[in-house]
């Protein structure tokens, strides 16, 4: 008897943490009183990226704020109405697969749009650097690439590996 009530009271603290672990996963709160978030990656923050390590000026670091606000105030909320539009597209009863494209097409161009505005600033700022950091920006994204190339590859293998 005492170890079935054992196993009872474990199994039920067992079930009771992780539903209070899903619930904490599933009530987070939007963020709306701060900043938009930073793109994270496993350093940190900004570590890897093209510009990072460039050692810039006070006077260039306030320049590209000014060059990155501007760029983000250029961004539309289209994509994010497209894609809730899409969602209840999904979401309905019956699906419409034009009506679907219509709305895949629309974040597509929402999509290019943005990735045009970040070319355009970090064209901007890439002509604020010294020929040395620029030297070193380059330096910079080729290491990126040959990283991103380095993973696509190993998970290619790794899908061949699971695949056969």
């Amino acid at each position: 008897m005492r170890k079935l009530t054992a196993l009872f009271i474990a199994s039920t603290l067992a079930l009771g943490t992780v539903s209070v672990a899903f619930a904490a996963d599933s009530v987070a709160e939007p963020r709306t009183d701060r900043a938009p978030m930073k793109m994270m990656h496993h350093d940190g923050p900004g570590k890897r990226g093209p510009f990072a390590g460039l050692n810039l000026t006070e006077q260039q670091r306030q320049q590209v704020r000014d060059i990155m606000k501007e760029a983000h105030q250029k961004r539309g909320s289209e994509e994010n109405t497209e894609r809730q539009a899409l969602h209840n597209q999904i979401a309905s009863d019956s699906f419409d697969e034009a009506k679907a494209k219509v709305h895949i097409d629309a974040i597509s161009k929402a999509q290019a749009e943005h990735m045009l505005e970040r070319a355009k600033a970090e064209n901007k700022i890439y002509n604020l650097l010294t020929p040395e950091q620029q030297k070193q920006y380059n330096e910079n994204y080729q290491k990126r690439e040959q990283k991103m190339m380095e993973h696509k590859n190993k998970m290619q293998e790794q899908n061949l590996l699971r695949d056969n």
